[in-house]
């Protein structure tokens, strides 16, 4: 359900059970905004009922999924509700998983030190996102991360597909400044990664992604400027929760993703959003001439020109452009507190750990780690 102020719909729909489990982050922030109180008045109007597990960390744990399940069994939940950013939605879609699964979370992962079982079933999951990001309300996965390996790993089963997803552009009004920035090259990143591993193979695929980097590229830096633009809200709900949400259920991002990953795992209040920006500018350098067309594709839904001295650079040139204009570029790792002497075990976790297979070129650890160099600040 898409659009502004569809979230007053709640009240009047139909949904999977009887009781929630309302997922929420721990820094109080969706009742700081009010957003939590109303969702508990259209419940009540709805008669459902619902209990609250306000936990959830900014890379959501291992942890905090067995804490959610736990207390879903005990309040006799028989769905779960994300109410916020990526982190909520992922800690229910987690929950979802290990009412209905038999086991450790773990077991289910399939990169890294997972067990590669097979998630056939989940509770059903309805999401109402506060964000315009992660895409996570309209696909099948969920990333957790591991604190004991430091692992930030994906799960994915179709049975997590959220039952409803409520989108409404409203409750993105009061985000702060930073966490629109970050959500927004998350959904610049997701739709753009995903036309790049796609190579055409998926016309569909490549009308979303290739619609979702254009919106991001008109509209991000129109919300980041006036936050209460109506009209650049609901372009940036669109492309992200929508079609970077739709391009990721049909393909999947590139190493860039899992670096940013691997970086939230170690440093678990590292946003996710801020991960990939960090290391963006000197990654997309390396590796655009790699598939110079879809690169400089990308350049051209941004606006810019091919440069035939530049094979792929269009795209680097519209990130740049971008990431100046919102005040990104900027951006030091070392105010999340990463630390040089780490970049080893990253790299090693990124390329030997959960892997960059996908990949429609090939990259070393040695290219990687002068990623990471030239990004450091």
């Amino acid at each position: 359900m898409f659009g502004y102020g569809r979230l007053n719909d709640l009240k009047d729909l139909e949904l999977p059970g009887k009781k929630a489990l309302i997922c929420v982050t721990a820094d109080q922030l969706m009742s700081t905004l009010g957003i939590l109180q109303r969702v508990e008045k259209l419940l009540d109007e709805n008669g459902t009922e619902y209990k609250v597990y306000d936990k959830v960390q900014p890379n959501p744990t291992k942890a905090c999924v067995e804490e959610a399940t736990k207390i879903a069994r005990e309040n006799g939940c028989d769905f779960t509700l994300g109410l916020g950013g990526g982190s909520s939605i992922d800690t229910a879609k987690g929950c979802a998983l290990m009412l209905a699964l038999e086991g450790d979370l773990w077991d289910y992962a399939y990169t890294g030190t997972g067990g590669r079982k097979e998630a056939r079933e989940a509770y059903p999951v309805v999401t109402i996102t506060t964000t315009c990001g992660t895409g996570t309300e309209c696909d099948q996965y969920c990333v957790i991360t591991n604190q004991d390996t430091n692992e930030k790993l994906d799960f994915t089963s179709n049975a997590i597909f959220p039952t409803l997803s409520i989108i409404d552009p409203e409750l993105m009004i009061s985000l702060p400044r930073s966490l629109t920035i970050y959500q927004g090259f998350d959904a610049l990143f997701h739709n753009a990664e995903c036309y790049v591993t796609n190579g055409h193979r998926n016309r569909l695929l490549d009308l979303y992604s290739a619609d979702g980097v254009r919106t991001v590229a008109k509209y991000l830096t129109r919300v980041v400027k006036n936050p209460e633009d109506k009209e650049a809200r609901c372009n940036m709900a669109y492309a992200a929760d929508i079609l970077g949400g739709y391009s990721m259920a049909l393909d999947s991002v590139t190493s860039h993703h899992i670096l940013g990953q691997t970086l939230g795992g170690y440093y678990n209040k590292f946003p996710h959003g801020a991960t990939l920006i960090v290391v963006a500018e000197e990654y997309y350098k390396k590796v655009c001439s790699l598939l110079p067309d879809e690169f400089d594709e990308l350049g051209e839904l941004m606006g810019e020109t091919r440069d035939a001295a530049k094979p792929g650079y269009a795209y680097v040139k519209g990130l740049i452009r971008l990431l100046d204009e919102t005040g990104a570029r900027g951006m030091k790792m070392s105010e999340f507190g990463v630390k040089k002497e780490d970049f080893a075990k990253i790299v090693n976790m990124t390329v030997n750990q959960v892997g960059i297979a996908l990949d429609r070129y090939t990259l070393t650890e040695n290219d990687f780690m002068e990623v990471l160099e030239k990004s450091y600040r």
